[in-house]
């Protein structure tokens, strides 16, 4: 026969998926980079440094070392003394105040409660009911949809469409919660600061000012689509094997399709003197090549062998014919 094309072997996936993630982990640090720009104004400046590095490890355990950055507003001359005086101002009303302490001693007393639990009890209290509104409509809805469709109560449809539904909403709640965490942490702290601030405002009219915090860049990780990667590289190097194993069987058929061409169990014209355009195509199982080629009368690409390589190892396969060219018995030479 001749030779078997060998099916291709599907790519390592986790060789494949370590090179992938460690492509996007360069990414993501020149993206990050791009994104901290320095910023000069009149005003003052902004810049980023590398402050030090923090360690990730992949799924694969690989370790990457990943930059993490500081930034530093500095004012401008002019505003830093502005900055000085403002804060020598503040420093004698903080000094004012002291004497006022009594006054606000009770409300100081107290600690401010920014714990989980109160935190959940002030966003249940002001904001849960309109959450909750919203999806007893929502559920009301899906009743009435399920009622519409003929889904009647107790079947699986509808046993599994209120399943989706209550963990749908227990999403959104856990996301709702977090999403209102700050708010609520905001507005205890806001209802703590508001006595303190008109009394300071009484004495100094100033008021506490919340810090502000600068807005850094953010950059996150592409994911790697591993079976993506694992199933195109596979399907390339198939598709070059089923061409292989089509380019045989093409090459099979025509060798074995040389039985129309027989007489006697002899093969006309096997004589490598009577061919043009030689080429091998491959071997047989006992070492026979087979090539393509043209009769040198014309006609189209045939696949066959040669008498004088039959010759070498099948004599008895080959004959001369009284016009002085070879003829090979096929049956004899591919046993």
């Amino acid at each position: 026969m001749v030779s078997t094309p060998k099916a291709p072997t599907p790519p390592d996936p986790t060789q494949t998926a370590a090179a992938q993630t460690g492509t996007n982990v360069d990414t993501a640090i020149a993206n990050a980079s791009l994104g901290h720009t320095n910023q000069i104004t009149p005003d003052g400046s902004l810049t980023y440094n590398v402050s030090g590095y923090t360690t990730m490890k992949d799924q694969n355990g690989k370790v990457y070392q990943l930059p993490t950055y500081t930034a530093t507003q500095s004012y401008s001359p002019s505003n830093q003394a502005i900055y000085d005086q403002t804060q020598q101002t503040k420093l004698g009303l903080s000094q004012l105040a002291n004497d006022q302490t009594q006054r606000i001693t009770d409300l100081l007393g107290s600690n401010v409660d920014l714990s989980k639990e109160n935190i959940d009890r002030y966003t249940n209290d002001h904001w849960i009911s309109g959450f909750n509104d919203t999806w007893d409509r929502n559920a009301a809805s899906l009743e009435q949809k399920l009622a519409d469709q003929g889904i009647k109560m107790g079947t699986p449809a509808y046993y599994n469409a209120i399943s989706d539904f209550t963990k749908q909403k227990q999403s959104a709640n856990d996301q709702y919660l977090g999403d209102m965490y700050s708010n609520a942490q905001n507005s205890i702290l806001t209802q703590r600061n508001q006595p303190i601030n008109e009394i300071s405002a009484l004495m100094s009219g100033s008021q506490i000012s919340q810090p502000n915090y600068v807005n850094t860049p953010s950059t996150q990780l592409p994911t790697v689509d591993y079976s993506g990667l694992i199933n195109d590289n596979y399907n390339q190097k198939l598709g070059i094997y089923n061409q292989q194993v089509a380019n045989q069987n093409a090459a099979m058929g025509g060798l074995f399709g040389l039985g129309s061409s027989l007489l006697g169990g002899w093969a006309l014209k096997s004589d490598r003197r009577l061919k043009d355009d030689i080429k091998r195509v491959g071997s047989l199982d006992n070492g026979l090549p087979v090539y393509s080629f043209r009769y040198k009368e014309g006609g189209t690409i045939q696949i066959g062998l040669m008498s004088d390589d039959v010759r070498e190892t099948h004599p008895e396969a080959v004959f001369e014919h009284s016009d002085g060219f070879d003829r090979v018995d096929y049956e004899q030479a591919v046993a």
